[in-house]
């Protein structure tokens, strides 16, 4: 029985290798935990574990401030100057339109929005996000033609890629997906494609006691019987061709029309001489770790030493009682006062528990997170801090580029997974002023262009509804507004009926004067 490995699982196991040498998959495992508030894994102490978790705090502000609020793609096609005939060039250019009009429409109700904010999270977190997109041929449109596009998130340790120094992914040579399935399905799947039975007898779930197995399977059940499979990228004739793989069994070979890799994928902070990036989560680790283990230390000395002791001889008082008004009984002579006496509370280290704030704040602040960016910033003058809010985003703005640019590059894999996969006669559905409506383009004349996305993104809100509040509080409290003025700016929805409420309180001020 041959046992050679595929030529796809050798290339897994360098790509391993060399995430491993990065400490990626420490480093992934790490941040999720902080964020998600586990700070205390595998520290063993008999002080206090208090968590403030300041890495979310910080991390959900960064994430909020670059998503933006909406996205516009734009296709161009390259060749459109060069075309000739004019017929054909009113064809391109409608088609185009309807593709951003499906581009669109998709962002709407695709569910993109969420998927964005997930992978801005994941970059963040990891350091990278990475978009998969695939035809899913089972969907159901509501037209005799199944199938559309389905674009799914995928972690920065499942991304492999020919030339780690190189972070242009459609100039790879080649990259690979790895994914878990059970056992079963894979070899369901293999019998499927016709492969022989020798080869699906290879397909079998991976020891996961060794310590070079997948990260992935350190968070499945022990006994789930899965083995990783193998999604191989690679072009001939400028065309994309997908293996499927496991550890020993090519489970099929599929030649597409595509030119480019359906992902697409982004850094947070760029890394030289490395296609993954670094996440600000990993700045602030060393500082959450200092805040947790200073309040845990401060917390013991208060539970040591917040109340007195009392001392007494017990060879002259056999029994000390607390109990209020009970008389205590002394043996011998000589004077009581030198057989008791009583040790006062601890005093702390004076700065201590500034030093702690400190580090608080200038961690909020070299991450960009100022108090005017959070809104906690007194609301003295509202102007002064919308200057700090956009002053203290400054430094996303390159992170926010790079996610413009990971989305026109997922539009265009967009535009050519249409164009490929979609039946001639297939409709796209499309908004308009109208309602929804569908729109078929000529997709054999636009695969034969040079299609690119671009990508317009308006920023997010300065002031949310929770910012607002929080400043028109503070605007009350400081006496700059009064209350009607302080329930006509409140956000819509803030309360159900703003106008009756605003009546009351104009009533009752009225009777009060009189």
């Amino acid at each position: 029985m041959k046992t050679q490995l595929t030529s796809a699982w050798k290339a897994y196991e360098d790509g391993k290798e060399y995430k491993r040498r990065l400490g990626l998959y420490e480093t992934v495992r790490r941040n999720e935990r902080f964020y998600r508030g586990d700070q205390w894994h595998g520290i063993h102490t008999d002080l206090p574990r208090p968590v403030f978790n300041l890495v979310r705090r910080i991390t959900d502000y960064l994430v909020g401030s670059v998503i933006p609020n909406d996205i516009s793609i734009r296709y161009t096609d390259d060749r459109l100057p060069f075309v000739d005939n004019a017929q054909a060039r009113e064809q391109i250019v409608a088609g185009i339109e309807i593709l951003n009009q499906n581009a669109s429409y998709r962002w709407k109700h695709g569910n993109m929005k969420a998927l964005s904010h997930k992978a801005l999270l994941d970059a963040a977190i990891s350091g990278d996000a990475v978009f998969y997109c695939w035809w899913n041929s089972d969907h159901v449109g509501g037209q005799p033609f199944l199938g559309d596009i389905r674009t799914d998130l995928i972690n920065n340790t499942d991304l492999f890629v020919a030339d780690v120094g190189n972070t242009d992914l459609q100039s790879q040579e080649y990259i690979l997906l790895s994914g878990r399935a059970t056992v079963s399905a894979l070899r369901r799947e293999a019998r499927e494609n016709h492969c022989s039975e020798e080869d699906i007898r290879l397909i079998t779930a991976e020891d996961t006691s060794d310590s070079r197995a997948s990260d992935a399977e350190c968070y499945e059940p022990q006994g789930d019987e899965k083995a990783t499979y193998l999604l191989h990228f690679f072009r001939e004739n400028d065309k994309v061709i997908l293996e499927k793989s496991t550890r020993h069994c090519l489970i099929k070979r599929v030649s597409t029309d595509l030119h480019y890799y359906p992902v697409a994928y982004f850094n947070w902070h760029p890394s030289k001489g490395s296609f993954h990036g670094s996440a600000p989560v990993s700045d602030m680790i060393a500082n959450q770790k200092y805040i947790n283990t200073a309040y845990s230390m401060a917390m013991k000395h208060m539970y040591d030493t917040a109340f007195s002791k009392v001392i007494y001889d017990k060879s002259r008082i056999p029994e000390w009682s607390n109990e209020v008004g009970e008389a205590i009984a002394a043996v011998g002579g000589g004077n009581v006062a030198d057989a008791v006496s009583v040790i006062g509370t601890g005093q702390m280290q004076d700065g201590y528990l500034d030093l702690i704030n400190n580090v608080i704040e200038n961690t909020k602040s070299m991450m960009g997170a100022t108090e005017a960016a959070l809104g906690d910033a007194q609301a003295n003058n509202t102007s002064a801090i919308l200057t700090l809010q956009q002053a203290s985003q400054i430094a996303l703005r390159q992170v926010g580029s790079q996610f413009c640019r990971c989305i026109s590059d997922l539009a265009t894999i967009w535009a050519d997974m249409l164009c490929t996969c979609c039946h001639p006669e297939q409709l796209l559905q499309v908004e308009s002023g109208s309602g929804i409506v569908v729109k078929r383009p000529n997709y054999a004349l636009l695969k034969r262009e040079l299609l690119h996305a671009g990508v317009e993104a308006s920023r997010a809100d300065s002031y949310t509804p929770a910012v607002t509040l929080s400043l028109l509080d503070k605007l009350l409290d400081s006496g700059r507004i009064s209350i009607e003025d302080y329930i006509e700016l409140l956000p819509d929805g803030s309360v159900n009926d703003p106008n009756t409420l605003l009546q009351k309180i104009k009533q009752k001020g009225n009777v009060t004067n009189e």
